[in-house]
């Protein structure tokens, strides 16, 4: 990776709190493979530093080109070691919940697991379900051949600093044959400490051959306060396993939400993606799944609601390496006031990937005239017998369906109401688990109509 010797981290004051923060934590009692693992990471961070756009080359400029993350390096955010989940209380996370007591949660407060607020009832024979720290302390033969192996952090920066603070996190292992007989639900929560706070949430999520799981992220906040969670998630799957993972971010408008999620592919398997994005003030997604195998389906959709002068970045990455698999993309965004909108997605074909079918689709509703999209659907195809095609739009509500819905006795404002419902309600059908999709369902009604009744 191209590097600017004015940017490198290890020299730059702009990261202080991040070299404070590993030397804190290089004290805490860790196998020997997991601090040299953390002291790669921050030697690659120390290099590469975080992608700010006026600072860096081509060719890492242009995956950045409408993303610059210099508000959150010049923050002094700080991380916290110890849970201190006395201020949080079951009733505060009700309502970012979903299901009943037979569903798996975990939950961190401001990046720290926390106990008394976890759920989790016993799992079957053959499905694992623990914090990072106990599959350390535990056998960790899973995590060292897997962790960090899929999602790169030696040319990422932002991976490279999750995997320098690796300590707070989930490890979901399902085995041969067997399935969740319900989600399992991962939630984060952020509470206000009086100064800027950083986590760096890690999640694997290993299904074996012939098995199934869901696992659903939750990321949300009490107050209105700054923070920044920087995420890394790995999925990986054996032949013929399942994987259907949700990312639901509904953060703080004041804070900041970067996210790395890898899926790593093997033969007749199956992994379908959900990103949904409401909150933040800068938010960031990377989501690649590499189809190493034949007889692969992957679906990623995805869907960003936002107002104000929020600003939302999806970049994805479909890289098909074997013959005879399909991949489904449809990413959808609803932007009003001063909102900004990034869609960049790449279907790349190898030689070897003959017989591929890739669909890739990004639409976007401007409910205002000042907010703005920049889309930029790819296809880099290298094989001759390929099914693949690519889309983008971006316009408003029509005036000619606003008036008939009008001339059938609704209101201006339901009228738009029922467009811009019927322009996303489609992704929210897809959904799998009900009850996940249901309560999207309700929250994408109310917050809709909040948006169009001055529209």
């Amino acid at each position: 990776m191209t590097q600017v010797s004015e940017h490198i981290a290890n020299s730059d004051e702009r990261y202080v709190t991040y070299r404070t923060d590993y030397e804190e934590l290089k004290k805490a009692q860790a196998p020997l493979w997991l601090h040299q693992l953390r002291k790669r990471a921050m030697t690659s961070f120390g290099n590469l530093g975080l992608p700010i756009t006026r600072e860096m080359d081509f060719p890492e400029r242009e995956d950045w080109m409408f993303t610059n993350l210099a508000p959150i390096a010049k923050i002094p955010f700080t991380r916290e070691y110890e849970s201190s989940a006395t201020d949080v209380s079951s009733e505060d996370i009700a309502p970012y919940t979903y299901g009943d007591d037979s569903w798996t949660e975990l939950v961190f407060v401001n990046g720290c697991y926390s106990e008394s607020l976890s759920r989790r009832p016993v799992q079957g024979p053959g499905i694992r379900v623990e914090t990072l720290a106990e599959a350390v302390n535990g056998d960790s033969e899973l995590l060292q051949t897997h962790l960090a192996h899929h999602a790169e952090f030696e040319s990422t920066g932002l991976s490279a600093l999750n995997t320098a603070f690796l300590d707070q996190g989930v490890l979901v292992h399902v085995q041969a044959g067997k399935l969740t007989e319900h989600p399992i639900h991962i939630i984060h929560v952020s509470v206000d400490r009086g100064t800027p706070t950083v986590s760096h949430p890690r999640i694997l999520v290993v299904a074996d051959q012939d098995s199934a799981v869901t696992v659903v992220e939750s990321y949300f906040s009490l107050t209105d306060h700054q923070y920044y969670n920087n995420c890394v998630t790995e999925l990986v799957t054996g032949r013929a396993a399942t994987i259907d993972h949700y990312r639901i971010n509904r953060e703080s408008l004041a804070s900041y939400h970067t996210s790395m999620t890898k899926a790593e592919q093997h033969d007749d398997s199956n992994i379908s993606t959900f990103n949904m994005c409401m909150g933040g003030a800068l938010t960031r997604n990377d989501t690649h799944a590499h189809l190493n195998g034949e007889h692969i389906v992957t679906r990623m959709n995805g869907i960003y609601i936002v107002n104000g002068s929020q600003h939302v970045d999806n970049h994805t990455v479909m890289d098909h390496a074997k013959p005879n698999c399909n991949s489904y993309e449809v990413y959808k965004g609803i932007l009003d006031g001063n909102a900004h909108g990034v869609f960049n997605g790449k279907v790349f074909v190898r030689q070897d990937a003959q017989e591929t079918d890739a669909k890739q689709l990004n639409k976007n509703l401007l409910l205002s005239p000042n907010a703005s999209v920049d889309t930029k659907p790819q296809l880099e195809i290298f094989a001759d017998q390929v099914k693949c095609t690519h889309g983008a739009t971006v316009g408003q509500l029509d005036e000619d369906q606003i008036f008939y819905g009008i001339t059938r006795g609704m209101s201006r404002a339901v009228a738009c109401q029922l467009l811009t419902y019927g322009f996303a309600a489609d992704l929210v059908r897809r959904l799998k688990v009900e009850a996940i999709r249901e309560r999207l369902d309700t929250l994408f009604e109310n917050t809709i109509k909040g948006r169009t009744d001055e529209v």
